[in-house]
Formats: structure tokens, sequence, C-alpha cells
């Protein structure tokens, strides 16, 4: 088992029964210490552009960065889908943000998050929000600089 913050013996418990039921159950299973969630899952491969990845995190809209819709799905709401084998998705609305140009030197992707944060507000809250641009522009963001931009984002 990789590194915990909490090393109490219920937490080390609670790892433990969650590793047993993934080798009982043939899931994939990745250990504490291995990484944050939402990059595992795209450095697995289970998430990649044109699909639609589901994640325990929070951070799931971070797949956006490749092309993916990520749509997180909390403890509450696994306990429903466990309970009544269902569930649901509204389709939001979206925000489109169409870049032009390039970067100019020292701006970051994450520079262009903080900046679009300050202009939305709340105006895009539980919006989808696509980017796009000209060939040049977006071949001018790297993919891991495009993360950011999913990440740090209202």
């Amino acid at each position: 088992m990789g590194a915990t913050q909490n090393t109490s013996d219920a937490n080390l418990k609670k790892y433990q029964q969650i590793e047993t039921f993934a080798e009982m159950h043939s899931i994939d299973h990745f250990p504490p210490g291995r990484g944050i969630g939402h990059q595992i899952m795209v450095e697995e491969g289970y998430a990649w552009p044109g699909t639609m990845c589901v994640a325990s995190d929070s951070h799931s809209n971070h797949y956006g960065g490749i092309g993916c819709l990520g749509s997180p799905l909390v403890r509450t709401d696994a306990a429903s889908i466990w309970a009544t084998s269902r569930t649901w998705w509204q389709i939001p609305p979206v925000a489109r943000v169409n870049f032009a140009g390039t970067l100019p030197p020292g701006v970051t992707a994450k520079d262009i998050a903080v900046a679009l944060n300050i202009f939305f507000k709340s105006d895009v809250l539980n919006h989808a929000i696509e980017f796009t641009g000209y060939e040049e522009t977006m071949a001018s963001l790297p993919v891991d600089s495009r993360y950011p931009l999913n990440s740090k984002l209202v």
C-alpha cells in the first residue's frame, strides 16, 4: 500500500477493504500514493478525446484538457445508483470561449483561467465550457497546459 496522510488503524483498514473489494470484482485499483485521481484517469487511458468519463473526483472537469467530457459522481450519487441502479445527467447550457492569436511569452494557461474567472464571475455556473480557437491558437496551447483551463474555472 502506498503512502496515506491518515495512518490510523481505522483508515488503513478502510483502504485494505477497498483493495480487497476491487480484487474480488476484478476492478482496477490504484492505491494511496499512486497519484491524484483525475490525473490517473488520463494517464491510464480511462479518459480520452470524444468520450465521457465519470469519476469520484471534483476535478473531473480536468478531462476537458484532452477533449473528454468529465463529470464528477460524488458519494451520495454513487449511493443512489447502488440503491436504484439508475442515474441521469442534466445536459447543461454551453458557454463557448473562442481563442484568437497566441499567448505572449510568460503568459500561461493558468493566467487565462484566472482572467476568465474574473470575467465570468458566476455567469457560467452549471455550464459546460467549450474552448475553441484558430488552429494556430490551439497549437500554441500544449495539451498539458490545457488542464488548468478546465480545472481552475469557477
